[in-house]
């Protein structure tokens, strides 16, 4: 009964703030987003190609014009998952140590919910929650890709790339709730992961160590592409210039994803532990968990 009360508990936290809702917006504003700015930068290029064709504008005119659908839907994957890593931060960020700051994190435990039943559904729902819809948004992407742009869909590529948004995005959220849960600090969380976002795929790509890891899946998307799409291209120019791999073996990408999730379920466990040397006092100006 505990358990089934703890996921009720969060279900509700979830559903009826209004998180959920603003998830789906986001994702599916993001889907939608690159595949409409490519279009209108495709037709810009070209009014201007007509305006002044024997100007530099005549070449990226046909360099956009060359992108086919199965380009732009594997690069939004990256975009999807680069940009909605940062924003579920903070959409999530009451859940993932904000209930300590306000202490109502001292009503589920006072309810009977122990740190382990209180913690589990927040790492089910949440994950599961923001790979479900990342993974919808890619293949909505792709499919708006579909509508604007000529050429067909490689369905291998795309499904790839969407798995690694999903997957990656989930393995942030666990992040999130570690680090949040663990100290209930929420801003902390969102600075930490957003600081490992931004700087660690960098710096493992120069001591060439940036395989075999969770933080690999965001690059998949950007080997997919440059494999999907044309060499030479301004688009493939882009994405070369980011420096990340190439390797899309399938041992590369059987390890990411194994590792992203094992190194999950460890953090869940690292945050059961966390909570378990740490008292509840309801007293002073903030509470210690």
């Amino acid at each position: 009964m505990a358990v089934i009360n703890g996921f009720r508990k969060e279900l509700m936290f979830f559903m009826r703030g209004g998180r959920l809702i603003t998830l789906l917006i986001v994702m599916i504003a993001l889907a939608v987003m690159s595949p409409l700015l490519f279009g209108m930068t495709s037709q810009m290029m070209q009014m201007m190609k007509e305006a002044m064709p024997d100007g530099t504008y005549s070449e990226l005119a046909e360099e956009f014009s060359s992108f086919s659908a199965s380009d732009i839907a594997v690069y939004n994957s990256e975009y999807i998952s680069g940009i909605g890593a940062i924003i579920i931060l903070f959409i999530f960020k009451a859940a993932a140590g904000g209930e300590q700051k306000k202490r109502s994190v001292i009503i589920p435990q006072c309810a009977g919910i122990s740190p382990e039943r209180y913690i589990l559904p927040k790492f089910i729902i949440y994950p599961l929650s923001i790979f479900a819809v990342s993974f919808l948004a890619v293949v909505l992407g792709a499919a708006v890709s579909a509508a604007m742009f000529p050429g067909g869909l490689d369905w291998n590529m795309i499904m790839l790339s969407a798995s690694a948004a999903g997957v990656f995005l989930a393995f942030c959220t666990a992040l999130q709730f570690c680090v949040g849960l663990s100290t209930g600090k929420s801003n902390a969380a969102v600075v930490i992961v957003i600081a490992m976002q931004m700087f660690l795929p960098t710096i493992l790509a120069l001591f060439r160590v940036d395989r075999f890891n969770p933080l690999a899946l965001s690059s998949i998307s950007l080997a997919a592409a440059r494999v999907s799409g044309k060499s030479g291209s301004v688009l493939m120019s882009a994405l070369d210039a980011a420096g990340t791999s190439n390797d899309l073996s399938s041992l590369n990408i059987a390890v990411s994803f194994g590792t992203a999730i094992v190194i999950s379920v460890v953090l869940y466990f690292v945050t059961v532990f966390a909570l378990h040397t740490k008292e509840v006092r309801n007293e002073g100006n903030e509470p210690v968990l």
